[in-house]
């Protein structure tokens, strides 16, 4: 069940919505209630300190 982010293409909102399975076409803004909204692009926020350590650090003898 995840959040994602949404735009309303009418009024300009940004909104958040939980989204259960099947629900991906039912999502109305909660401004103004229209149902043209578009899915924004969002960084995910699960990625933890891992990531950076792995990317940034080279195997000793590669430079």
């Amino acid at each position: 069940m995840p959040i994602f982010e949404y735009k309303c293409n009418l009024c300009e909102k940004d909104f958040e919505r939980l989204v259960f399975l099947g629900e991906e076409n039912n999502i109305a803004c909660p401004e103004c209630k229209n149902k043209d909204v578009f899915k924004k692009m969002s960084a995910s926020s699960f990625m933890g300190n891992s990531i950076g350590k792995c990317a940034t650090s080279s195997p000793k003898g590669f430079s």
